[in-house]
């Protein structure tokens, strides 16, 4: 009788282990972000070229990725950080054109993230650089009643690869989606 008592407490206990046995939420990787900031569609850059007004100005990078810019044409942004489109623009510019210009390439603003699911207000919301969950999560209004707090999931730019059960610190990129589950209780 006690064997018997003692198995049925064991696979009491083991039941029970896998019932509370969850994946800890997601977060990230601090070298993902390394190599900078890449330009894509939806972003506007504003590029100066010092001493030349006529130079100066502001594009919003269409789905094509390029624009064309005077004396050299068109140019490729998507997938470049600022810092290479404005060394791309300071060779192309050198020599023919300009002597030893000065080109900065700065992002006057970012595309928007999205925030779906269960969240007040679901929309395409103004990045801004630090943004995490928590604060996209506010800008659209905070968790609706039917809210899981803990389905959490983002749909990254770029690659679509879902990343699931993230933390509510997780950086959200320029692009990309959040998406809040509905709990059932």
């Amino acid at each position: 009788m006690k064997i018997m008592k003692l198995l049925a407490f064991l696979l009491f206990s083991v039941l029970l282990a896998g019932c509370s046995a969850s994946k800890p939420p997601l977060m990230d990787n601090p070298d993902a972000g390394s190599t900078g900031y890449l330009l894509d569609a939806g972003d506007t850059v504003s590029i100066n070229v010092y001493g030349e007004p006529d130079m100066t100005m502001k594009f919003i990078i269409d789905k094509s990725g390029t624009i064309t810019f005077p004396y050299i044409g068109e140019l490729v942004l998507k997938g470049k950080t600022p810092e290479q489109v404005s060394a791309e623009l300071t060779k192309r510019l050198s020599g023919d054109y300009l002597q030893n210009p000065m080109v900065t390439v700065n992002i006057a603003e970012f595309r928007k993230f999205f925030v779906s699911g269960e969240v007040r207000n679901p929309n395409a919301f103004t990045y801004e650089p630090g943004l995490t969950v928590e604060k996209a999560i506010a800008q659209a209004g905070g968790y609706s009643d039917r809210a899981d707090r803990k389905d959490l999931n983002i749909r990254q730019s770029g690659t679509n690869k879902l990343l699931e059960n993230v933390d509510v610190r997780h950086s959200v990129h320029p692009g990309d989606i959040v998406i809040i589950g509905m709990g059932f209780f």
